[in-house]
This record gives C-alpha cells, structure tokens and sequence, in this order.
C-alpha cells in the first residue's frame, strides 16, 4: 500500500519487527513500522527511512513478523466439542456412527455458541482473522463470531433428514433463505450464505433449490465435494 505523510498522528504504532506487506510489489520490510489511525493502517515505513512516530499505544513486536491476517476456508466452527470423539475413522463410519448422533443429542443453539467462541479464540490465536464456515443454528454461530471481531462467510447447513434447529426436512431451504435474510446487512463483519451438507446427504431436489436460492440472494453456496474415494459416491479412482 502507499503511506501516508509520516507527520501524521497515529492512534497506534507496531515497530520493531520484519514486515511482510504482501502488497502490490510484495515489499518484506526486515525493519519496519506500521502506523494505525482509526482502526485502519495509514503507513507503512521502513524504520531506516523514518523512524516511528510517538503514539498512544506502542506494540513491540519484539522482533517477530508482522504480517495480514491468515483466512480460514473451511470450517465448521461448532464441532469443536467433537474434538477427539471419534478419530482416525472412514467418513462414513464417523459420520453415520458418531457425529450424527452426537449432533442429534447435543446440538442446540448455546452448545452452539460455546462451541464457536472456543473455535474463534484457537483461529485467533493461531493468526487467523478472516473464516469460511457452515453448520445448524448458524444464526447463533453467527452471533458468538460477530463478538470476537473475526470475518466471516457463515453457512446455514441444509441437509435431507431433521437437523438441529430445522426438524422439518421440507423447511431446509426456507430456513436457510430467513437467515441470509437475517444476517445480509446485520453486520459489516459476516456474510451469510447458504452451506448444503454433501451429494449424499441432500438430493437433487434441495441441491437445485439451494444453489437458485443463494443466486437469488446474491450469497456464496457452499458443499462438500469428493471428500474421498472411499464413500461410494466418489468419481474418481481408487490408487491401487
């Protein structure tokens, strides 16, 4: 990005590290400092050229990288609580036999919510700002990611049999479609959109009627593809 005038004030600096701009030119700034007004970056300096300007508050990166956040293209931040129930399993055994089930029993909108305030610590921890996910009762996913600040594309899971929040099969896409409509103009951080389960869990009916749903309402659609060749569904071959 290109600076702006370093006279300027700056509510926050971050200096004393190596920044990666992953600008239009890709600049690695090994001694940098960045300048913060209002929630936005307004400079990015090397300290040889300027050093940096005093500030309210001053973060030393202590000589670590300072770079964007890291994106998050598949998630389903909830199933957190599932951590190590059932591992090293085919999909089908551990779907069919263990997270069916336990979403069937254990699923409801404040599980939910815990859930993915864990799931949003642990990303943000790990330098992860920005996330794609879907799950059931995604407005209360919705809900506990907008309190941590991350971005995110959050799905409302479809799927032909009764779901947590969605008992009626018949009412998966409406359901879905109420909460695009919920959440599309709700917050500037989260963007709804509309998340079928697989090719195996929801027919073609629903997939039809989901995809022309998220064209109608101008949102991402999303669903698991060729997991893996040993599901019976896979097109492609098995290695011999």
């Amino acid at each position: 990005m290109k600076s702006e005038s370093v006279e300027m004030t700056f509510d926050t600096i971050i200096h004393n590290g190596t920044l990666l701009t992953l600008d239009a030119d890709m600049r690695t700034l090994p001694a940098g400092w960045i300048g913060i007004r209002e929630g936005r970056i307004a400079a990015i300096e090397p300290t040889c050229q300027a050093p940096p300007p005093e500030a309210p508050l001053r973060i030393d990166a202590a000589g670590g990288i300072v770079m964007p956040g890291l994106v998050n293209i598949h998630t389903h931040l909830p199933m957190t609580l599932f951590r190590g129930l059932a591992d090293d399993l085919p999909l089908m055994t551990w779907l069919n036999e263990h997270i069916f089930p336990a979403e069937a029993r254990f699923i409801e909108p404040e599980a939910v919510h815990w859930g993915t305030r864990l799931a949003c610590a642990e990303l943000l921890l790990g330098g992860t700002t920005c996330c794609c996910g879907g799950y059931f009762h995604e407005d209360a996913v919705a809900e506990a990611v907008a309190e941590t600040g991350l971005r995110a594309v959050l799905g409302q899971g479809v799927i032909d049999f009764p779901a947590p929040g969605v008992p009626d099969p018949a009412q998966n896409v409406a359901h879905a479609r109420a909460y695009v409509q919920k959440w599309r103009e709700r917050s500037a951080l989260i963007q709804p959109a509309i998340f079928c389960h697989a090719p195996y869990t929801c027919g073609d009916t629903t997939l039809t009627a989901a995809k022309r749903a998220a064209n109608e309402l101008g949102v991402l659609f999303q669903v698991h593809a060729a997991e893996t060749v040993s599901n019976g569904i896979s097109p492609w071959p098995t290695r011999v």
